[in-house]
Order: C-alpha cells, then structure tokens, then sequence
C-alpha cells in the first residue's frame, strides 16, 4: 500500500492518531474530515487536509461530491440526539459510499450492558442497562444491516486513554475519585492499540464482523489507583461507596460489569498490543 485515499467523518483522538499510525508507515495519504468547525484547509504533521463543517444541524454541501472519491473511510463520532449523523446522511445520499473498500464504525463495549463481572466476547448476548448503551446497541444494528451491502467492519471499544489523557493526569487535575464496589472491573484500552487494530485491518478486512477492541487485563480504579498515588507520589482521591453515589452519570456508568475479551481481534489481524495491561500503560511497572 502506497496511497491511501481516507475520509475520517469526525477527527478526534482516535481517527488522529490513526492518521499519524499511517503517516509513521510512510503511506502517502489524501485525506479529507469533518467537525464542528467552519470548512478550511488544515495541517496535521505536515500533511494538508481538508475538513468540512458538519453538525446536527447542518453541514458543508461540497462534502456530498467529495466523499464518492474517497474509498476508506472511518466513522469515529458519538450519537447525536440518540443517532447517527453519518448514517442519517447515507439514507438519503447513499450513493456517496458506493466505491468503499474499507468502512470502520467505532462502536462501544456499553452495549453488553451488565455481565456481573464475567467475560464477555462477541458472541455474548447484548443487554445494555444504560441510554448510551441502548442507543449505541440499536446503531450498530442499522450499521449492521448496511454491511449486507457495502464492506463495513465493527470496533467495539472499551475505555480510551492516552498518554495525555489517563488516570494519572486526571489524579493530578482532582478529577477523579475511587469508587469502592465489588468485583467490579473495568476494560481499557491504550489509543495507540486503537490505531495499530485499524492499521492493521487496512490490508486485512472482512466485512460484517464485529471486533472487541481492549487491553488484556479488566481492572478497578479501587486497585490501580493506589499504585499510581505511591509511584508518581499523588494525593489519594476521595473514596466513595457505590451505594452512596449521587451523580447520577457516575452511578450509571458503574452499573455495568464485564471483562471484555480480545482473542478475535488480536488473533484475525495478528496483532500484538503494545500496551497489554493498563500499568504498562501508565509505566507502572
């Protein structure tokens, strides 16, 4: 591969990082994405891009001409008022992806909702207990539907942090605090894995399949964070018991239980992570 022609619909951490992971590779890439903000021609890591405006609400018109040339594509924004505003721009302009070769939605692990704590791998049943989780699930479905037409693959996953952003800088800002459940543990996933998945999938690519994407260690705040205070010498964030959470986003957010496993995701693109547990992440250890 010596080109690549992407379109990142939204230009978060994610698709970032994605685009550098193939700027690192020495892959020449024309590329064009979307955000909130007004349409310019831009500049990341020297390379010159084009975003479109796009909201909710209304959008740059020109993009409609401009993605029909564009046959990878990432679609990497949250729901939008409990949908999907790309979607909704395929239902009525479907034509725009009809020379796709390689469609990736990033989707969450909210949908499997609560599993007590167990493993949960794709084929697991799917019982999101929180809004996004249930917003998210019925997305995917409609994402679903459309890889009987066109070459779209699923990212499921689970908590993203960075070298910029992660329990540590989050310690260090008061933004933070240890809640005290049992047995519940968390999956993550460090953003440079994210990117290195869908690199990989760039020259490995089956359409209709769904992929977890996380790290191979679920673990708690409750059992981290301690490490992380001791190391980098922090102050210990308070300590709150589940029962006795009044925000009622944190509670939600806590409700749900799993260990999300990885084995399909890191056995079809034959990829070895980079950070396999969070502590080598956080240079724990």
């Amino acid at each position: 591969m010596h080109e690549i022609n992407i379109f990142c619909f939204g230009f978060g951490q994610v698709a970032k990082d994605f685009i550098k992971k193939i700027l690192f590779h020495k892959i020449k890439i024309n590329l064009i994405t979307t955000s909130r903000q007004k349409s310019s021609e831009l500049n990341y890591f020297n390379l010159k891009y084009k975003n479109f405006h796009f909201n909710e609400k209304n959008f740059d018109t020109f993009l409609l001409n401009k993605i029909e040339n564009y046959d990878h594509i990432l679609v990497s924004t949250p729901p939008v008022n409990e949908k999907d505003i790309f979607l909704e721009l395929i239902n009525s302009n479907n034509k725009i992806i009809s020379k796709a070769k390689w469609i990736t939605y990033l989707s969450s692990t909210s949908v499997y909702g609560d599993h007590q704590g167990e493993w949960v791998d794709e084929n697991s049943k799917l019982e999101p207990n929180t809004e996004k989780g249930k917003i998210r699930h019925m997305i995917e479905n409609k994402w679903k539907e459309l890889s009987s037409y066109y070459p779209i693959q699923i990212f499921r996953l689970a908590g993203i942090y960075s070298n910029e952003e992660n329990l540590i800088t989050r310690i260090k800002k008061n933004q933070t605090t240890i809640i005290k459940k049992k047995n519940h543990k968390f999956s993550r996933v460090h953003l440079e894995d994210i990117s290195g998945f869908l690199f990989s999938s760039l020259s490995k690519f089956k359409s209709g399949e769904i992929y977890n994407i996380a790290d191979d260690q679920p673990i708690s705040n409750e059992e981290i964070i301690p490490e992380i205070v001791k190391k980098y010498n922090l102050k210990l964030p308070p300590i709150i018991d589940y029962d006795n959470l009044e925000d009622s986003l944190i509670k939600d957010f806590y409700s749900s239980s799993k260990k999300i496993k990885n084995n399909k995701a890191k056995s079809y693109f034959n990829y070895k992570l980079i950070y396999p547990t969070l502590r080598e992440g956080l240079n724990l250890l």
